[in-house]
């Protein structure tokens, strides 16, 4: 029976509901309206997202689909890179895949062949070798000048901040920003051993180069010690001179070394700002810093600013005081902020909550004491506020002195030197739970 000999709302019902990939394969319809319903309908499905490997065969075969079907071209917008998996549930790195003089001009022409291309995904969610799906695919889209690409999501598994190199050219800084022009999301997960302001400087360089039309910016980073508190040196900054994201409209960072100078030019677009998400980045002079790109927050208003989120505290070898975390959801220079600073009591954590108004706040307080003590109600140097840094530190200490001996989690108790460093800390922790908080005084 044909489609056509049905009542037309049963035909619209069945078409409304959709077929599989093999049924709509095996559709033939009289009607040359339906024919492209169904044609249009199965090319979605089939190239809605496209997963390859960096394997020769995969990059082939996607460029002869490309380039024998032109009508399947603008179905063909979402690409996802995969690892290549030697059993279930393992991925597998292997030089070898990626040495292959071939893999860059293969890339190169699936690239240039993909014409309505918007989005590349990499799904790499572990390992150490993140750099080695991101950089011939980046390299690949450039030669490929394939400048439709309007969203890149970058591997889970992190890129060592070590692994970018810097644009050393004219030519391939103008190739960067030529290609990734029409550049609008961009989400990229870094990883630091040791910090170092030249690799953290080559990163900001490539963003730079890839942001002038960029609305959408997410960094998360990771680090192997809690304690790293990077500083660029004698610069004030790891961004290149002239570091502009014109069009930035959405933020999202997570530890990453930054300064206060590096933090105003992200936010340079404040008549567009509209999230800024903020945690645990690491600034040379916290207070200090924090202020500062508070009052540029202040300075410029930031007229569309919905969402802030500032979790500011980051210096963990800094036990003097701790900065809490700022929320603001609306209009921040009307709606009140939720103030929260963390704080340790035995065995547990209680977090002090207050509400001011941020902008407020800032209008009334000139300096930087002053005006931390006013937003925490002076908790912010209270030894209740900063008890959790410095446990966490005694902790961190404990382990250090106890590897000397071996894993601290397979140690011999009965270890006459093992019971003495165990003696020593457990003495530290025991003052710090005694300690008495100057409010609870009161």
């Amino acid at each position: 029976m044909f489609l056509l000999s049905l009542p037309q709302e049963l035909v619209d019902m069945i078409l409304a509901e959709g077929l599989t990939v093999s049924d709509l394969g095996k559709v033939r319809l009289i009607s040359k309206d339906y024919n492209t319903k169904f044609k249009d309908d199965f090319y979605y499905q089939v190239f809605k997202e496209i997963r390859i490997n960096l394997r020769s065969e995969h990059i082939e075969k996607l460029a002869a689909i490309a380039a024998g079907s032109p009508g399947a071209l603008p179905y063909m917008q979402h690409i996802i890179i995969s690892p290549i998996w030697d059993r279930p549930y393992r991925q597998r790195y292997n030089d070898e895949d990626f040495r292959n003089p071939q893999l860059g001009p293969l890339l190169a022409k699936m690239f240039s062949t993909l014409t309505h291309l918007k989005t590349i995904e990499f799904d790499v969610s572990s390992g150490t070798q993140a750099i080695g799906y991101w950089k011939p695919i980046i390299d690949a889209v450039i030669a490929g000048e394939r400048t439709t690409v309007e969203t890149i999501k970058g591997p889970k598994a992190a890129i060592q901040m070590s692994k970018f190199k810097p644009l050393a050219t004219a030519k391939l800084l103008k190739d960067y920003r030529a290609t990734f022009c029409n550049l609008k999301s961009l989400e990229i997960q870094t990883s630091v051993q040791s910090e170092t302001p030249a690799a953290t400087a080559h990163f900001w360089s490539m963003i730079n180069a890839m942001g002038a039309k960029l609305e959408d910016l997410t960094v998360e980073n990771s680090r192997m010690s809690f304690r790293d508190d990077p500083s660029p040196g004698r610069q004030r900054s790891y961004q290149p001179k002239g570091f502009d994201l014109p069009q930035l409209k959405r933020l999202k960072l997570v530890d990453v070394a930054i300064t206060a100078t590096d933090l105003k030019a992200l936010l340079s677009n404040s008549d567009g700002i509209e999230i800024v998400d903020i945690a645990a980045c690491r600034m040379p002079k916290e207070k200090n810093d924090w202020f500062e790109v508070l009052g540029h927050l202040k300075k410029h208003r930031f007229p569309k600013l919905q969402e802030l989120s500032l979790k500011m505290s980051a210096c963990f070898n800094q036990t003097a005081y701790d900065l809490p975390r700022l929320e603001v959801k609306g209009d921040w220079t009307v709606e009140d902020c939720f103030v929260t600073l963390r704080s340790a009591t035995i065995g547990d954590y209680v977090n002090y909550v207050f509400k001011k108004n941020l902008w407020n706040e800032l209008d009334l307080h000139q300096t930087v004491d002053e005006f931390w003590d006013s937003l925490t109600d002076r908790k912010w140097r209270s030894k209740g506020t900063t008890r959790w840094k410095r446990r966490r530190l005694i902790e961190s200490k404990w382990t250090l002195e106890m590897r000397q001996f071996g894993n601290p989690d397979y140690l011999d108790d009965t270890d006459p030197d093992v019971q003495w460093v165990n003696a020593k800390y457990l003495h530290q922790i025991t003052e710090l739970n005694a300690e008495v908080d100057e409010d609870d005084d009161e």
